[in-house]
């Protein structure tokens, strides 16, 4: 998921690491928890005290949900500290959250953060714009001198409210945890779209050196292993120092804001697919956490869903006539299928299997895992980032794919 360019304007431990707010390389770890882990509300905690909540697993209150995609983060906010589950997204520049009262909000399953309880909470005020748009750009300073966000994704997710400096805490994958003062984020008025359990957004772009990644060295990777288990444990998000930027390297792009690599071509048991159809020689993809699938143009999108047709006619019938999707057992009717490879800049490939361009839809049933791009903005969603640790070296403006088993990276 990522934000569209029109953005309107109007029990954790005693020792605490602390991380100043200027520049760092400390490094953090942080598990990820897939979002299919959740499926029934936590239990009513909101009447807690908020000591009470500081002490609260979140990741212990979570059971499977085996259609649910993507990948959460366990923190807190504020003093006392209240667990949070926010969605990871490399396509977001901000870090938000909603409240328990909100216009159009999907009802937040967990402790629910109050700026008021805590004593670390410190809106931003502004007589100018400028004072609101080092901390986003999507914001504006309102007459009551208040910073204001209003954002709006691709998937037509909205959220909207005032811009704050927080107390972050992240508990680690060691256990512990490490806090981040005087953090800027949004604390959302109203909100609409896709969250489901989550209670907000960790965005991983960086727009200022207010942002958490600017914080951190300018440096993170993510790791993520078999999306289609919700149990998998070792998927995890590394930032500042702690950041494995290895593998094929390929330059970082921006593509209206976002991080991005080119695409040079798609191969299909190493047999160059014709995807630009005589367009152009390259494509910018975005590299995005919060979307799904490969998103493609057209006439790529054509070019790659016609050779898998071809193949799997064949061989295997289809669920509908008018999709990709087959009757069969995802891996047992595709061994041996050809491995796709997305050829990016510089050499850089980073290879597809089975699982990368396949999803089970239900049970007996398999889709391809790619779709035509909405408004022509190529996509590597995390199905196509499985089985990678995904680096983004900001300050040396490279991005690095390598293929591996999360649980092989070193804390």
């Amino acid at each position: 998921m990522f934000l569209t360019l029109e953005a309107r304007r109007y029990s954790f431990p005693t020792a605490e690491p602390i991380i100043n707010p200027s520049k760092s390389t400390t490094k953090l770890i942080l598990p990820l928890i897939h979002r299919g882990a959740i499926l029934r509300p936590f239990p009513n905690i909101i009447t807690s005290s908020l000591t009470n909540q500081a002490n609260i697993d979140i990741r212990s209150l979570l059971i499977p949900d085996q259609e649910a995609m993507g990948f959460l983060v366990n923190i807190s906010i504020g003093e006392p500290p209240v667990p949070q589950l926010l969605s990871l997204d490399s396509g977001s520049s901000l870090t938000w959250v909603q409240p328990l009262m909100c216009r159009g909000c999907t009802p937040a399953q967990g402790p629910i953060y109050d700026p008021g309880a805590s004593s670390t909470y410190k809106p931003l005020s502004c007589t100018s714009l400028s004072q609101c748009t080092q901390y986003s750009d999507f914001s504006t300073c309102r007459q009551d001198s208040r910073c204001t966000f209003s954002v709006n994704y691709l998937d037509t997710s909205h959220s909207a409210g005032v811009l704050a400096l927080e107390k972050f805490t992240f508990v680690t994958s060691e256990g512990g945890a490490s806090v981040i003062s005087d953090l800027a984020f949004g604390y959302g008025h109203e909100s609409s779209g896709n969250l489901q359990r989550e209670t907000g957004i960790l965005g991983l772009q960086v727009l200022n050196e207010h942002s958490l990644v600017s914080r951190l060295g300018n440096r993170f990777s993510y790791c993520f292993g078999n999306i289609s288990d919700p149990n998998y444990p070792y998927s995890r998000l590394a930032l500042g120092s702690g950041a494995v930027i290895e593998g094929f390297s390929t330059p970082l792009r921006f593509l209206q804001g976002h991080y991005a690599v080119g695409l040079r071509g798609i191969s299909m048991g190493g047999k160059n697919l014709d995807i630009f159809k005589g367009h152009g020689f390259e494509y910018q993809m975005l590299v995005d956490s919060g979307s799904t699938l490969i998103s493609l143009e057209r006439g790529a999108y054509e070019e790659v869903s016609g050779a898998v047709g071809e193949l799997l006619d064949e061989r295997l019938s289809r669920y509908r006539a008018d999709m990709l999707c087959y009757w069969g057992d995802l891996r047992r009717d595709l061994e041996g299928f050809p491995l796709v490879t997305l050829l990016l800049e510089e050499g850089a490939e980073v290879y597809l299997g089975v699982e990368s361009i396949f999803r089970r839809q239900n049970d007996g049933v398999f889709c391809l895992a790619m779709e035509v791009a909405s408004a022509g903005i190529n996509i590597i969603g995390a199905y196509a980032q499985q089985y990678y640790n995904v680096g983004f070296d900001l300050d040396a403006k490279r991005v690095t794919f390598m293929s591996t088993e999360c649980e092989l990276l070193d804390d």
